[in-house]
Order: C-alpha cells, then sequence, then structure tokens
C-alpha cells in the first residue's frame, strides 16, 4: 500500500539522517502546491474583477455557474493552504529529536510523520480536483447538460482511475 511506502521512506529517511533529501523532496511539492495556490488566488481575483454583469458572452446573464466556480477555487485554495500547513510543518519535525516527538504524538517519528504527509497529500489531491471541477464550470453555459455529463465523467476517471 502506498502509505507503507511513505512510512518506509520516512524510515529511511530518519534511521540514515539524511533529512536534507527529504526536506528538497518536500520543497519540490511545495513549490507546486504554492503555484497552484497563488493559480487559484489569481482566478477568484479575475473573477471578481469583471462581476457577473461585466462577464462576456453566456456567463453575463448566468450566475450558477460564476458562483459556483469561485466556491470551487476558493475550497481549492484552502485545500492547498492545508497541505502548505502540513509539508511546511514536516520539514521543521523531520530534523527534530525522534524520541521527543513520539514523547509528544505518542507514536513512532517516522508513523507521525508519514500521517502528516499523507493529511497533506489528501489535502493536495481535493485542491487539484476541485480545481479541476472548477474548470469544467466553463462548459456550463454551452449546456447545463453539458456540464452534467463532463462532471460524471471527471468523477468516474476519478474513482476508477485513480483512487483504486
Amino acid at each position: 500500500m502506498i502509505n507503507d511506502s511513505i512510512i518506509s521512506w520516512f524510515e529511511i529517511t530518519l534511521k540514515e539522517k539524511d533529512h536534507l533529501l527529504a526536506i528538497h523532496q518536500l520543497r519540490n511539492v511545495i513549490m507546486s502546491v504554492t503555484f497552484l495556490a497563488t493559480t487559484a488566488v489569481l482566478l477568484i481575483g479575475f473573477l471578481f474583477g469583471f462581476g457577473t454583469a461585466t462577464l462576456p458572452g453566456p456567463f453575463g446573464n448566468i450566475s450558477y455557474p460564476f458562483w459556483l466556480m469561485i466556491f470551487t477555487l476558493i475550497f481549492s485554495f484552502f485545500n492547498f493552504l492545508l497541505c502548505l500547513r502540513h509539508f511546511t510543518r514536516i520539514t521543521f519535525l523531520i530534523r527534530s529529536a525522534p524520541e521527543k516527538l513520539e514523547a509528544i504524538s505518542g507514536e513512532k517519528a517516522e508513523i507521525y510523520l508519514g500521517k502528516l504527509f499523507i493529511r497533506g497529500n489528501r489535502e493536495y489531491t481535493m485542491g487539484r480536483r476541485s480545481m479541476l471541477y472548477s474548470l469544467l464550470v466553463l462548459t456550463w453555459p454551452l449546456h447545463p447538460l453539458v456540464f452534467l455529463v463532463l462532471t460524471v465523467g471527471m468523477t468516474l476517471i476519478f474513482v476508477f482511475s485513480y483512487d483504486f
């Protein structure tokens, strides 16, 4: 299972005292999350800047797709923030004394760090998926049925391709 692999990554990192490599690997993920969080905020600002009345084309008269896109982007942004919180916390805690971390959390250090990484990864996945769903809202003005079919299709792809 992938979660066991993540915990073994932390076991090896702590045993070999290769903290710097783990921090650099996390930094790469943090840069990706930061980019996506910034993109979500910029898109929210762009949409609020135009407002529903001044949007061009079919969005000018329809407020449901506009607000749905805003809410999914806000949800995405907050998931990215939670992800950043978890990953940044790992970069600090990975260098702490494993016995102190175990005394505080009640779990072995590698298990605690692994669970923290898994939580951050879950938030990252939720943020990325909600960003993709917000892009599907662009099909609503074509026809609500197109939006519905594409949303169900994307959900099925997520369930069968990524979750199992």
